[in-house]
């Protein structure tokens, strides 16, 4: 697999960057900093970013379906408004002492959430569904940095991640078509013998499983069977989510941490062959 050298956005430099929502007929990526409590907007062509301040830590920001931001914080999940910077409560997030973290939306529609204790005690983290009531349902507790999500329609299954240095590990869990939890998880791939730690993640157009490999410089993919195909190097080392983007979906924006380089801003990759082949991100179809 080849690739172009990468281009990075421009104005603001996240100190913990994460959660790329990427609007394609808008040509913008949405992404959050997330101990800097800020939102950004970067401009896909040419990179460049603005960004608005929260008055709470940002652990993700998903799109609903007409476009708009929505941001899990430390005490609920918010819609913004762009023109304004209003911020509206959608649902609160009960847990004192812990905040939203990594989130995804499956392909009918449905947000999956997880909650991560700020303190990082060992298993106070879970992962949540959003019903249409706009109710937190639990799905996975005993969790402590709840990351790597992602849902394979196909495989009707949710992926999901610990990305706490004493775990480094990837499961998956049965859904039934209902989007309820069927069977226990199960273990899919334990990254600690891996350069980096598992973080925010997607799923491409054959059922691969992508992840940023956070302190490691580099995407880890994964086949649907657990296998490790390749890794895709980066240029910044702690990369912490990717999403795939593009009229064919075929390239990749990853967010990351500061790192003295240029860790911290949206890193943009092009590759030159036909290896890639990603899937739009779902919207949340929003109540």
């Amino acid at each position: 697999m080849s690739q172009s050298p990468a281009r990075f956005s421009s104005g603001t430099t996240a100190e913990l960057g994460e959660s790329p929502a990427v609007d394609e007929a808008a040509g913008l990526v949405w992404w959050v900093d997330i101990t800097g409590r800020r939102l950004c907007r970067s401009v896909i062509d040419s990179g460049e970013t603005i960004s608005w301040e929260m008055p709470e830590e940002p652990g993700f920001v998903v799109l609903d379906g007409a476009g708009r931001p929505v941001i899990g914080m430390e005490t609920g999940l918010f819609g913004f408004e762009p023109q304004t910077g209003a911020l509206t409560r959608m649902l609160d997030q009960t847990r004192g002492g812990h905040r939203f973290n990594d989130a995804t939306v499956d392909p009918g529609g449905t947000l999956w959430v997880s909650t991560m204790p700020l303190d990082l005690t060992r298993g106070a983290g879970a992962i949540w569904r959003v019903d249409a009531g706009l109710t937190l349902t639990p799905v996975i507790d005993g969790l402590t940095i709840p990351n790597g999500m992602g849902v394979d329609a196909a495989r009707l299954r949710l992926y999901y991640s610990d990305s706490h240095p004493d775990v480094q590990r990837i499961w998956t869990a049965a859904l039934d078509p209902g989007s309820a939890m069927a069977d226990q998880p199960v273990l899919f791939a334990d990254m600690t013998a891996m350069a980096g730690r598992p973080d925010g993640a997607a799923l491409d157009a054959v059922g691969r499983y992508w992840i940023a490999a956070v302190d490691g410089a580099a995407l880890s993919v994964f086949s649907p069977e657990a296998t490790h195909l390749f890794d895709v190097a980066l240029p910044v080392m702690h990369p912490t989510k990717l999403a795939f983007h593009g009229a064919r979906c075929d390239r990749i924006v990853v967010t990351s941490k500061r790192d003295g380089g240029q860790g911290g801003r949206l890193a943009f990759l092009t590759f030159d062959d036909d290896s890639v082949r990603g899937v739009p991100q779902a919207r949340w179809n929003r109540p």
